[in-house]
C-alpha cells in the first residue's frame, strides 16, 4: 500500500513592496489528511471467514451455470440437485484472479454446462452462498483456493460422498 504526504502551503503576497506571507492552512491541510486516511481504510478492512461453516459441504455433479473471473474475489455459480432432486442455485467465492493464477485457475478454467464436484464453507446463515475449498473437475484435476503447504483455516476436509 502505498503512503502518500501532503503539505498544504498557501503564498499570500501582501502590500507593494512584495513582502511575501507563508501561511499555512491548517484546517485545509487537516480536512486533506483526513481525507485520505479515509479513503485509504477500505484498503485495510477485508471479512474475515465468521461467517462461515467450519466444515466444507461437498457436493458431486454440480452444473456450472458462470465463472466470473473478477475482482476482488471470482464467483463460481452452479446447480446442484438436493437429495430430494430439487435444484439448488448455489454461488461460491474464490481468491482474486492474481492469486487463484498462481494456484493454477484461469479465466478459461470453467464454463457453463462443465461438470464439478464443489467443496463449499457454506454461509452459516444457511444461504446457497460460501467460500470455496476446492473444485475437482470432471477429469479428476483438484483446484483450491490455497497451495498444499498452506493449512486449512478450518482443519481436516471431508472425502467426497
Amino acid at each position: 500500500m502505498r503512503s502518500h504526504s501532503v503539505l498544504a502551503v498557501v503564498v499570500v503576497v501582501e502590500g507593494e513592496g512584495g513582502r511575501m506571507k507563508m501561511n499555512m492552512k491548517v484546517p485545509a491541510l487537516v480536512a486533506v489528511i483526513a481525507g485520505m486516511l479515509g479513503t485509504g481504510s477500505p484498503l485495510l478492512a477485508h471479512h474475515g471467514d465468521a461467517a462461515y461453516s467450519a466444515t466444507p459441504t461437498v457436493m458431486k455433479d454440480c452444473v456450472v451455470t458462470e465463472f466470473a473471473w473478477m475482482n476482488p474475489h471470482s464467483l463460481i455459480k452452479f446447480d446442484h440437485k438436493d437429495e430430494n432432486g430439487a435444484v439448488q442455485q448455489w454461488t461460491m467465492e474464490i481468491g482474486s484472479p492474481p492469486s487463484m493464477a498462481l494456484l493454477g485457475w484461469s479465466r478459461t478454467t470453467l464454463r457453463a454446462g462443465d461438470v464439478i464436484t464443489a467443496y463449499v464453507y457454506q454461509a452459516k446463515t444457511g444461504v446457497l452462498v460460501g467460500r470455496t475449498n476446492k473444485v475437482i473437475l470432471a477429469d479428476g484435476t483438484v483446484l483450491a483456493d490455497r497451495d498444499d503447504s498452506t493449512p486449512s483455516r478450518y482443519g481436516t476436509e471431508p472425502a467426497p460422498k
